[in-house]
């Protein structure tokens, strides 16, 4: 029981990677025969892939936002105003997928993170960058 025990948190723990040394994922969002930039960002245990996100301005996206974490609440928040966005998508515990839709407005970098207890802290922390 003991070993059984122990092994089942080995594989809890192990799961539970921090983003914090994770190298940079990029995608660059290319419009769709719909003239909409489709972006697809999973929530794993405490990391985004991918964790830079390349858009256009002037073009909408639509950002699909998945929890693969299965039992570990996640979110995406970014308060950018000046980028077009400004959303909180919360993605549940199990599994939980959303979609936002926005149009970036002023080229820049926006941060996005999960603000769920102290995941940004551990390294759930990615970029929004809008090009002209």
């Amino acid at each position: 029981m003991k070993r059984t025990l122990a092994l089942a948190i080995a594989v809890i723990v192990a799961g539970c990677a921090s983003g914090l040394k994770r190298p940079v994922e990029e995608v660059t969002a290319q419009a769709g025969t719909d003239g909409v930039q489709h972006v697809r960002i999973v929530a794993h245990s405490y990391y985004f892939s991918p964790n830079r996100v390349i858009v256009k301005s002037g073009v909408p996206v639509e950002l699909t936002i998945k929890n693969a974490a299965f039992g570990v609440p996640h979110n995406l928040t970014c308060f950018e105003k000046d980028a077009g966005i400004e959303l909180s998508e919360d993605l549940g515990m199990f599994r939980g997928q959303k979609h936002a839709t926005f149009t970036p407005s002023e080229p820049g970098e926006y941060g996005f993170y999960c603000h769920v207890g102290s995941h940004s802290k551990k390294g759930m922390k990615g970029t929004l960058v809008v090009v002209p």
